[in-house]
């Protein structure tokens, strides 16, 4: 139960304060327009829907007991296409999560490099990479449409899903995929530091310190989803299987959700003071922010490629 109401007490805050940032981008998109926050918002989509299927498949059946109000919902999905959808869903979107990292690393890599011909490539087929993103998984998941999924009961009585097929099937070609990722992700974020590092003075004190804390905490998260993934596939019958896969996994996937609201809220001036001010009605400081369409040098561009100026 406590974990339950933990979960609650950080994802509710996050999600409003998450719907909150694309709502103001959204908003001012005339003005902020770029490939980052074209991703941001097709991130927020995925990572709203990852939020549904943990809460229903692991939260929510983890504090329903089989006399609950709740229990005839995971009797019903017994031996279900729905229950098959779900397992899948947990392991499909560690692939869309993973893979989305990386590609948005390889955006700020290239807008770092060159903002005027990157840019509107990645605008243009940001929504075909997307696509592909989310349904090349199925080659590695598809599998467990074709097994037996169905909600147990765990020994305090509460709901968990398992299926038939070994998780050593599905966890094996996760993990070499999540370490691909990883690699191309420090890779480039690696890269776009030294990059920033040999930016002028000017430009080098508005984005070090900020591009920093956005390479560690990015890096710290996928490390440790690809650690306790690692874990989980070499020792299925291990003491802590039970513990990391139902509790931390889920805690990991909620650090992908709800991290990136809260950096670029911290990070990004203008969309904090965009949301203070549309949503949260507080007063804020005044924020100029350089037009889409101007003409801006690649090496005047901050990390993620939105071209901002902030004045105060």
């Amino acid at each position: 139960m406590w974990m339950f109401i933990l979960a609650l007490f950080y994802s509710i805050p996050s999600l409003i304060l998450y719907v909150s940032t694309v709502y103001v981008i959204i908003k001012y998109w005339k003005t902020l327009k770029s490939s980052f926050f074209v991703w941001y918002i097709l991130d927020f989509g995925m990572n709203l829907f990852t939020t549904c299927v943990t809460f229903i498949t692991l939260k929510l059946s983890s504090v329903t007991c089989q006399t609950c109000l709740l229990s005839p919902l995971y009797e019903s999905l017994q031996e279900s296409f729905v229950s098959n959808f779900m397992y899948a869903m947990m392991y499909h979107m560690s692939y869309v999560q993973y893979a989305t990292t990386a590609i948005i690393s390889m955006n700020r890599l290239t807008i770092l490099v060159d903002h005027i011909f990157f840019e509107p490539i990645w605008r243009k087929y940001s929504f075909v990479l997307i696509f592909f993103v989310y349904f090349f998984p199925f080659i590695s998941t598809g599998q467990l449409f074709e097994s037996t999924c169905r909600y147990g009961n765990r020994t305090d009585g509460t709901f968990v899903l398992s299926c038939s097929l070994p998780t050593s099937i599905l966890f094996t070609p996760l993990i070499i995929f999540q370490v691909g990722c990883m690699v191309c992700s420090i890779i480039c974020n690696a890269t776009s530091f030294f990059i920033v590092l040999r930016a002028s003075k000017e430009i080098k004190v508005k984005m070090e310190i900020n591009f920093l804390i956005l390479i560690s905490v990015t890096t710290a998260v996928m490390l440790l989803g690809a650690v306790v993934s690692l874990y989980l596939s070499n020792y299925p019958k291990g003491s802590m299987y039970n513990i990391f896969h139902t509790y931390l996994l889920p805690i990991i996937s909620d650090l992908f959700t709800i991290m990136h609201p809260w950096l670029l809220y911290i990070l990004s001036k203008p969309i904090k003071n965009y949301v203070n001010r549309d949503v949260f009605r507080m007063k804020t400081s005044t924020v100029e922010v350089i037009p889409h369409n101007s003409r801006v040098g690649s090496h005047q561009n901050n990390p993620n490629g939105s071209r901002i100026e902030i004045k105060f």
